[in-house]
């Protein structure tokens, strides 16, 4: 390149450099000032969302003070009263339920909501807090408001600080965070989110989400990333690239958090940057243009001056540089034009080398001096004719003079203005090669006639593609075509036009790949019927490293086939039936299963594959002999039971069967099962149901039988203490007389979840029949704790029922016995009843313990 080139670069160089800087300088800038823009933003949104998540919660639990002041003093209210008067936060909370110490809910402002909180984990926590203690337990779907809520618990204490029970407000999540995010955009997740991980409120594309466990320390570790960077980070929640900004809420242990999405938060800076990038790109585009324009003028005249230097030596470079002798010669004519000799005006050292003569004595010497046998030869002859015809004349031929006497030379004359260039190559060598390479085509055609596969092969040369050369006899023995049929011709000459252009197709993929491929299952319909062959097709280059033939080598595969159909027919039979099977070898370890087995255990054949059948869970081989009673007996089916990967076991239905070789020694054994754990599964649920009362589903007299049996029996080794209750309801039968038989059921049904709710979970509930019932408690405590239970049952039982539109009043009677070692059944029941109507008799709607 010269000087004023390189100069024009430079400056164009230092030029874009600058542009470059600038505009790399205002992007940053720009991008910088929007971040911090956005992130204010989300701050003073994260604020707003803190702000009016601690005013919801404070209403909340101020309402469950107050709640609870009222509960402390002498104008009791339920929670009924309390919505009339407009004392509840009903804009805020679904529902708000009043708890004792047990759990047990005693007052609730909606309906069908759970009798009992004690199994919480926010009522355990209120439990064993300090007085005062308020919860903010964890989002759950609720079946009786069919809504999502948020549960918000503040503790009940007595005047001395002891626990006595909750209140609860069932917040719907979605008031905390959907009415925030209707000021943002849609792609903005809005997400409250407890100090324990667990998200309590998300709202994302208008959708509300919740349960999901975070880290909260890594949202820290964000918003301080977003501040300090001014990067934003991938989101877990849907892999968008957003901005965070969490804020902690002052009294309550819960975090805003706002996260913008990056491409909307970002959307004018990026239209900036389109702006800025689309004008240097312009100008870079004119700059370029004018330096490319200036360059092009430049060049043109350093290649003309290159170009005079390049010609005078080109022709002495490709004289030199060619492979084959070439010597230039002008005509010499005489007076009248005729051709008199031949001058030889250049000529390259191989043309030297092959007359026998230095280089410079042969330049500037007629022809005939040099070679005087040429006067007398054709060779002035046919040089003279290509002057005239200006076409191009190629010949063979031996050398009879000089130092190539007895050498193959090709020759090939071309019109050069008056005079002609001859153009000679030594050609002995390939002359050698093409009679060595005759020979060896007989030696092979010999050798390929008498190989039992048929071989044959088909020209890949433009001038003859796809015609045989050769047919061996065994090709004309499968294929029954002899070789005079079938040499000379093409596939489409021999087949028919489907399967002609089907082995056409073959022939071009090992001509486009250049490698051998094969070609399995070629159908071929001959006098024997439909025969299948596996050909393998592979290239034969030629000299130029072309490929010149295509060699095909033919085995009839049809019996193989057919052999290999039957075999893959029976693998698809065993891999697609629906029952599990298994081999195992003579030692009982796994050498296959199919997919029912791997869908049924959880294990696949890699995971199993080797190991001793027993070890995944399957039972042993069994002695066939002993189980069915036939000392031949080589197969068994009954019952079994299989372990799963997860270690659980599974009732199956098993076939097991030992194969046998001619010596009857045990190769293989063989197992076939399907799970039955449905219809083992369906037998017990019939047995479940067959001791349950279908009316209030509470266990029936059977069971009552067999576990008042078990519990006075454990009683007997000095086991637990067990007390008996006999109940009646006091004034049923009027209910039945006046309000009707499906009155009668719903008051039976209510009892039994009244019932329910009173006693322990280690209690249990029975219903004899009629308006009978009887409860079995096992280690109830003193007399004392039993009392304590009959009172909370007299005080549940006799509260109203409401019927349809009636309202219905019942008291139970209950009878109490504890049982005395070596009590039969009978009698304990006899001596619980008589305690019952001795209740009865004292006024209804009591107890009596018997003693």
């Amino acid at each position: 390149m010269g000087a004023s080139s390189a100069r024009l670069l430079a400056a164009a160089g230092l030029l874009a450099t600058a542009l470059a800087v600038i505009l790399w300088m205002s992007l940053q800038l720009e991008y910088r000032t929007e971040v911090d823009a956005l992130l204010d933003g989300s701050t003073r949104s994260t604020q707003k969302l803190a702000s009016r998540t601690t005013e919801v919660l404070d209403r909340v639990l101020h309402t469950s003070q107050l709640i609870q002041r009222l509960r402390d003093s002498e104008r009791r209210m339920s929670l009924k009263t309390l919505a009339n008067e407009g004392l509840l936060p009903s804009e805020f909370a679904k529902a708000i339920l009043v708890t004792d110490r047990q759990g047990h809910v005693i007052d609730a402002t909606g309906t069908n909501l759970a009798l009992s909180l004690a199994d919480e984990e926010y009522f355990k926590r209120l439990a064993q807090a300090p007085p005062g203690s308020t919860d903010i337990g964890p989002t759950e779907f609720q079946p009786a408001l069919e809504a999502p809520v948020l549960p918000v618990s503040q503790r009940i204490d007595d005047s001395a600080g002891r626990f006595m029970g909750v209140v609860t407000a069932l917040i719907p999540p979605q008031l905390l965070t959907s009415e925030h995010a209707s000021s943002e955009a849609a792609s903005t997740a809005v997400s409250l989110v407890g100090l324990d991980g667990l998200v309590r409120a998300r709202w994302l594309t208008g959708k509300l989400s919740y349960g999901e466990r975070v880290d909260v320390s890594r949202v820290t570790e964000r918003m301080s990333e977003a501040r300090i960077q001014r990067q934003p980070t991938s989101s877990t929640l849907d892999g968008k690239e957003r901005f965070v900004v969490a804020l902690q809420l002052d009294r309550y242990p819960l975090l805003a958090v706002v996260a913008v999405d990056a491409d909307q938060g970002l959307a004018n800076y990026r239209r900036t940057r389109r702006r800025l990038l689309l004008w240097a790109a312009g100008f870079g585009t004119l700059l370029g243009l004018g330096t490319w324009l200036l360059l092009q003028q430049q060049r043109r005249v350093d290649a003309s001056k290159k170009a005079q230097q390049q010609a005078e030596s080109r022709l002495r470079a490709a004289l030199e540089g060619s492979l084959d002798a070439i010597s230039i010669m002008l005509a010499r004519r005489g007076p009248k034009g005729q051709l008199q000799d031949f001058l030889i005006t250049d000529a390259n050292s191989r043309a030297a080398e092959m007359v026998g003569l230095p280089l410079e004595q042969m330049l500037g010497r007629p022809l005939s001096e040099v070679f005087p046998a040429m006067r007398s030869s054709r060779a002035m002859d046919t040089f003279e004719q290509v002057i005239v015809s200006r076409e191009a004349s190629t010949s063979e031929l031996q050398a009879t003079l000089g130092p190539m006497k007895g050498r193959w030379l090709h020759q090939q004359v071309v019109a050069v203005d008056d005079g002609v260039a001859l153009i000679s190559r030594d050609i002995t060598d390939r002359k050698l090669s093409e009679r060595d390479l005759d020979e060896n085509r007989r030696f092979l055609q010999n050798l390929l006639d008498f190989l039992p596969l048929p071989v044959y092969a088909k020209s890949m040369r433009p001038d003859g593609l796809g015609v045989y050369e050769f047919w061996n006899h065994a090709a004309e023995r499968s294929f029954h075509m002899p070789a005079t049929q079938v040499v000379g011709r093409t596939v489409r000459d021999l087949y028919a036009p489907a399967d002609a252009q089907r082995f056409d197709d073959q022939d071009l993929q090992v001509l486009r790949d250049g490698k051998p491929r094969r070609f399995p299952g070629q159908i071929f319909d001959g006098p024997e019927g439909r025969r299948y062959f596996d050909t393998f097709k592979a290239p034969v280059l030629g000299v130029d490293g072309e490929m010149d033939h295509l060699l095909v080598i033919a085995e009839d595969v049809t019996e193989r086939r057919a052999y290999a159909e039957r075999l893959a027919l029976a693998s698809k039979v065993i891999a697609e039936t629906a029952d599990a099977v298994v081999v195992t070898d003579a030692e009982d370890r796994i050498i296959e299963v199919n997919r029912a087995f791997s869908a049924m255990t959880g294990r696949t054949l890699a995971q199993v594959e080797h190991r001793p059948a027993t070890e995944v869970g399957l039972p042993p081989v069994p002695d066939f002999a002993m189980l069915t009673g036939n000392a031949d007996a080589q197969r068994w089916v009954g019952e079994a039971h299989l372990t799963l990967a997860d270690g659980q076991g599974l009732d199956i239905w098993l076939s097991t069967s030992r194969i046998i070789d001619e010596t009857s020694r045990a190769t293989h054994h063989a197992r076939v099962f399907s799970d039955i754990s449905i219809l083992k599964g369906h037998e017990k649920a019939l047995q479940e149901m067959a001791r349950r009362d279908s009316l209030t589903g509470l266990p029936n007299r059977r069971h009552f039988d067999e576990r008042l049996a078990e519990s006075l029996r454990r009683h007997a080794r000095s086991g637990p203490a067990v007390t008996l209750m006999f109940i009646d309801l006091d004034g049923f039968k009027r209910v039945n007389d006046e309000l009707g038989h499906e009155a009668g059921d719903q008051l039976l049904i209510a009892v039994a979840h009244r019932l329910t709710a009173c006693v322990r979970g280690t209690d249990l509930v029975f219903r004899l029949g009629g308006d009978e019932f009887t409860v079995l408690l096992e280690e109830a405590g003193d007399r004392a704790a039993v009392q304590t239970l009959c009172e909370r049952i007299v005080a549940s039982l006799s509260q109203p029922h409401l019927l349809g539109s009636h309202e219905a009043v019942t008291t139970p009677s209950i009878g109490v016995a504890d049982a005395v070692i070596s009590e039969s059944p009978d009698a304990l029941c006899r001596r619980a009843d008589q305690a019952m109507y001795e209740a009865k008799r004292g006024g209804k709607g009591t107890y009596r313990i018997a003693e």
